[in-house]
């Protein structure tokens, strides 16, 4: 076994570890799930890499570790679009909220503020006086 076999295995258990550890304070099951099925499949990446070697090659990729990355890259990508459509749905959920909230407080009445005047106004162009 070589030393970036027992790498990539070292790394693989400690994000599995490190999930479950997460899992177990707040992290969402949905998420939990996908990120030790990534945790899982590190492993079996680090015991198989021969395998991964002889796909590579037979896909025309020179190296299976760009293999690897290359199916990184995309699992993260697949990552930031599910994460974009969950922060997506939550500001429409956010924008409901706040229009039933504002529908259940009734009218706004202006608040007085530093900017406002309490007294009366002055007329900005004052009529001459005889």
């Amino acid at each position: 076994m070589s030393k970036l076999e027992i790498m990539l295995l070292v790394l693989a258990f400690g994000l599995l570890v490190f999930t479950v550890e997460i899992v177990r304070r707040r992290l969402s099951e949905n998420y939990a799930i996908a990120w030790m099925l990534v945790a899982l499949v590190g492993v079996a990446l680090g015991l198989a890499r021969p395998l991964v070697d002889r796909l590579s090659k037979s896909l025309g990729i020179a190296y299976g570790t760009s293999l690897v990355f290359a199916l990184a890259i995309l699992f993260l990508v697949g990552v930031c679009i599910n994460l974009s459509m969950h922060v997506s749905k939550l500001e429409s959920r956010l924008e409901t909220l706040a229009r039933e909230a504002a529908f259940l407080r009734g009218p706004m009445r202006p608040v007085p503020g530093p900017d406002r005047h309490e007294g009366p106004r002055a007329d900005p162009d004052p009529a001459p006086e005889p």
